[in-house]
């Protein structure tokens, strides 16, 4: 089976140095022409007459850029306050990292829901206290942003991600991800052990209000994808798990290395599975263009299981992560319009 999709981003200086100043400017320079820009991109539209299309996929775009100016200054005062990055370790500087995360998170997720059109409802089933390793279904724009945002913004928890390493070339994220304890995917073929011994100690360093959140599918859901995987698992001579990832036709086969490295490094955890609805078929531009605007309520759910029913066993953990993962593909297909 593939492994995550990783791509190259230049290193760590010269995004500080040349990207983030480029971004800077550019993203202020938007923000200040953001009232002319709207009036041009309403202009338009009320020639091409196609439900504001112009104007709603233009105004996102300004908004991100808005955000992220105001947000490169945020990670700037929060870089200055810690004595220029002295304590940026420390446990204050984290809480205070993690609080302008979620303002900006919330800034991101209100530009989507206003423009984009859409609403996101996740119904408090159970309280959870202690430390949480979530599980969540990825399909469609800007998901793993509403469950940072609902996990920081409405739970008021500690966030910390396993993420792409695509993100760090944005200027904010780069900043202010990185200085928070969350691991991006990088291939590194010499050393694959490395991954997950980060994962292991992102986990392992949990204190009772933190939450990390991981992926197992390892990407967005596409159809593509999907058939991908299985003939993938299929060629790797694994046919009993393409069999169960053929019958799950809404979710991608998870992948079990990083969930299992995360369970070993931490046994007083509860295991939370995250399921959404309602963005999986916006894979591309394109469909999203032409879907907008969404007029739709995105539903999610969420289930807990005992860290100790979970099984230490390689082949057995799999075996059971599947199941799992078979609940999460019944659920969407039940609640699908």
């Amino acid at each position: 089976m593939k492994k995550p999709s990783a791509i190259w981003v230049p290193p760590r200086w010269f995004r500080v140095a040349v990207v983030t100043p480029i971004v800077f400017i550019v993203a202020g320079t938007v923000t200040l022409l953001s009232p002319l820009l709207h009036l041009a991109l309403a202009i338009i539209d009320l020639v091409d007459r196609r439900r504001w299309r112009f104007t709603r996929m233009g105004g996102l775009a300004i908004a991100l850029c808005v955000t992220e100016f105001f947000g490169l200054i945020a990670t700037f005062v929060l870089w200055v306050g810690t004595g220029l990055g002295w304590k940026i370790g420390s446990r204050w500087s984290q809480r205070a990292h993690n609080r302008v995360f979620g303002w900006y998170l919330e800034l991101v997720t209100r530009a989507l829901r206003f423009y984009i059109g859409f609403d996101f409802d996740l119904p408090l089933t159970e309280r959870i206290d202690g430390p949480i390793l979530t599980f969540a279904r990825h399909a469609g724009p800007g998901d793993a942003f509403l469950l940072a945002r609902t996990v920081i913004r409405d739970y008021h928890r500690q966030v910390r991600m396993l993420g792409t390493n695509k993100l760090l070339w944005d200027p904010f994220m780069n900043h202010m991800m990185l200085r928070l304890p969350n691991v991006f995917l990088e291939r590194d073929p010499h050393n694959p052990q490395r991954q997950l011994d980060a994962i292991a100690s992102m986990c392992a360093t949990m204190h009772d209000d933190s939450v990390v959140i991981i992926f197992p599918e390892g990407g967005n859901w596409t159809p593509d994808r999907w058939r991908g995987s299985i003939d993938s698992l299929t060629a790797l001579g694994r046919a009993d798990r393409a069999g169960m990832a053929a019958n799950m036709t809404h979710v991608l086969p998870p992948r079990t290395a990083a969930a299992q490295a995360a369970l070993q490094a931490c046994h007083d955890m509860t295991v939370v599975f995250v399921v959404h609805e309602g963005l999986d078929d916006l894979y591309s531009l394109g469909q999203i263009w032409r879907s907008v605007p969404l007029d739709r309520t995105v539903r999610a759910s969420y289930w807990s299981v005992d860290r100790h029913e979970i099984p230490e066993d390689r082949e057995q953990f799999t075996r059971w992560l599947y199941a799992e993962w078979a609940r999460v593909d019944a659920w969407i297909d039940r609640h699908r319009p």
